[in-house]
């Protein structure tokens, strides 16, 4: 599974979420957490940006993605309660097509931006299904 197919594939999955929203083309509403390929926008204020990081070439079946979580304005829990559900959502539904396996490894807090919304990372492991990514 290439880089591209395997972030989608994580922006969907964490789009499964209720109250969360994923699109390649479309805004998302204020009251929605949207998720992003990469990098979030300055808007809305509950967004989730998603990135591979740290593959080798040795090994490509074992992948990283880290998770940059931003909560409401003035909200000190705001990115720690999207941290949870994204865990519950990593580690306890099924995983899409092509992956067997996703463990958090770790979690930090970023602090504030200059709005006062509380950020932090999520880094989880993945592990790709060879036989079942050959196929897509």
């Amino acid at each position: 599974m290439d880089d591209e197919t395997l972030t989608v594939a994580v922006c969907a999955h964490l789009g499964g979420i209720d109250g969360w929203a994923w699109s390649d083309s479309t805004a998302y509403p204020s009251d929605q957490v949207g998720v992003y390929y990469g990098s979030i926008p300055d808007a809305p204020d509950l967004a989730v940006g998603v990135r591979l990081y740290g593959a080798t070439d040795d090994d490509l079946s074992t992948r990283r993605v880290q998770l940059r979580l931003r909560g409401a304005r003035q909200d000190r829990a705001g990115a720690d309660r999207l941290g949870a559900a994204a865990l519950e959502r990593m580690h306890s539904t099924p995983h899409p097509p092509g992956i067997a396996y996703i463990r958090r490894q770790s979690m930090a807090p970023y602090g504030a931006d200059t709005n006062q919304r509380e950020e932090r990372t999520e880094n989880y492991l993945i592990i790709l299904d060879n036989k079942e990514s050959a196929h897509a």
